[in-house]
């Protein structure tokens, strides 16, 4: 009988990877964030996701951050582990020392680079699955994003009995999460991405967890808990009026508004990216404006925190 893995039901926050003017780790901003999460009602936290810049940080750094972020959250709530390399030798080795690096769970995706078959990318899943029994989050996206139609992602899930999470992303997230959850029921858990697109009608197809809203967990939060606790109405307005009036300026240049956000916050001192950097600094236009509608948030939530 397959293993049922826990539902989760809230934010599950992927953190960026922080470092300081020199390129090196900064492991006491990556832990000022982990409370910050913890306190906005994070039910697990990941790392090494697309968000984390993973193809940018060296195997010397990812074990001590990793190691690090399993100290930080000290059992508090699961860890998620990103797996993925650009090459498979790599990726089945990070999938093998996940658990020891303090993971529950473990999130692949594609490779970064190079496009799989569709059987290739299935392969790729059964040998993950062989080499580590945590259980596997599938995330539809990486440089073979074409092949995860609903199809590959139910065959995947049929082949590989650890896979127990598909994280959904991309412009096609709502009629292909609408099918998985027609398919798998509450049997495989979909969890929300796309930064927060489409959060309310992603809740009324019964998603209940979100990779999404690091930048403002807390906003995002509040959105899901009201609608959980039944006021559908309220959610629509809330997410309208704080999640989406701000996501067409973070969108412009995400690795760095996320980060630019979290400084606003006063949780870390300066935005500096992983190199090489290729997002570069945004339109000081953009900013201003970004700048204004996390004002505006403020003023209507009643706290001075974005």
């Amino acid at each position: 009988m397959r293993k049922q893995y826990p539902h989760f039901k809230g934010m599950m926050p992927i953190l960026p990877t922080f470092v300081d003017a020199f390129g090196e780790p900064d492991l006491k901003a990556q832990g000022r964030v982990v409370e910050y999460l913890i306190d906005s009602g994070a039910v697990a936290i990941g790392h090494m996701g697309g968000a984390s810049e993973y193809a940018k940080v060296s195997e010397y750094d990812r074990d001590p951050i990793l190691r690090t972020l399993s100290e930080q959250v000290a059992g508090r709530v699961p860890i998620f582990i990103g797996t993925t390399d650009y090459t498979r030798k790599t990726s089945l080795k990070r999938a093998e020392a996940a658990r020891e690096q303090g993971a529950s769970m473990i999130m692949v995706c594609s490779p970064p680079a190079g496009v799989l078959t569709r059987a290739d990318l299935i392969r790729y899943y059964e040998d993950v699955g062989k080499t580590t029994d945590l259980p596997i989050i599938v995330q539809d996206t990486g440089a073979s994003y074409a092949h995860y139609t609903a199809d590959t992602l139910l065959e995947i899930h049929e082949r590989v009995e650890t896979v127990g999470y598909i994280k959904i992303d991309g412009i096609d997230c709502l009629p292909k999460t609408k099918r998985l959850r027609e398919a798998f029921g509450d049997g495989v858990q979909i969890i929300g991405g796309s930064a927060g697109y489409a959060m309310p009608t992603m809740l009324r197809l019964g998603i209940t967890a979100f990779m999404t809203g690091t930048e403002c967990a807390d906003v995002h939060n509040d959105v899901i808990q009201t609608y959980f606790a039944g006021d559908e109405k309220k959610a629509d307005m809330l997410y309208h009026m704080t999640v989406l009036s701000y996501l067409y300026f973070y969108n412009q240049n995400s690795r760095y508004f996320l980060k630019y956000m979290l400084k606003r916050r006063g949780l870390i001192d300066a935005v500096y990216l992983p190199f090489p950097n290729e997002s570069g600094e945004p339109d000081p236009f953009i900013i201003a404006e970004l700048d204004r509608t996390l004002d505006r948030i403020n003023d209507l939530r009643g706290k001075n925190v974005l």
